[in-house]
């Protein structure tokens, strides 16, 4: 159901980024085929089509001389497969094409500002690491950890019927739970 969901998502935003393609209306386009990348499912043609007509935008800016709009759309593709990546990374192949195109459209974007005589130094693209499987796992133990913590204590620890009261022992037993559980989420979190 939740791949339908995506995939139906997908697929309307890659026509409506069809529609304004077609017009030459590039940024609506853009902003189209990039919500289809984000709506990625693995075996998803429409995630694709979008990358690849993104690509088209930028190479067609590119020949018009709008670096800027060459580099939004390169780094829509980019950043789309990288929004969708967990424990694998999808697209690879655009990822590494698109770093390549980035570098390339940044050192005609730099030559451009210093022909105006703008002295720009352009970031450089950053390689994003992938996320430490180890650590990910890590911080979600933690979190069950703290949230099954917290129920049992609020079970195992307080009293029924009238004023809820503490019992001594399960209070200390499910308190340090809820402790050490959270410490390891928060780890997990700083390190993955």
């Amino acid at each position: 159901m939740v791949w339908g969901r995506a995939f139906y998502g997908s697929r309307q935003a890659y026509h409506e980024g069809e529609a304004y393609f077609e017009k030459d209306q590039y940024i609506k386009a853009i902003t189209f085929f990039d919500r289809s990348i984000h709506w990625y499912t693995p075996f998803n043609p429409y995630v694709r089509q979008s990358a690849q007509r993104l690509w088209e935008i930028g190479l067609h800016a590119e020949q018009e001389g709008d670096i800027r709009l060459a580099l939004i759309a390169t780094r829509n593709i980019r950043r789309g497969f990288y929004a969708a990546r967990s424990f694998y990374t999808p697209g690879k192949d655009w990822i590494t094409k698109c770093d390549k195109k980035i570098t390339s459209l940044m050192a005609k974007e730099l030559e451009g500002q210093q022909r105006e005589g703008k002295v720009a130094v352009p970031s450089a693209t950053q390689k994003d690491a992938e996320p430490d499987i180890f650590w990910t796992l890590i911080l979600e133990v933690g979190f069950l950890g703290w949230i099954g913590g917290v129920i049992g204590f609020l079970i195992h620890a307080l009293t029924r019927g009238g004023p809820p009261q503490l019992k001594t022992r399960p209070a200390i037993l499910w308190g340090l739970m809820v402790i050490i559980f959270y410490t390891l989420w928060i780890i997990g979190m700083t390190r993955a």
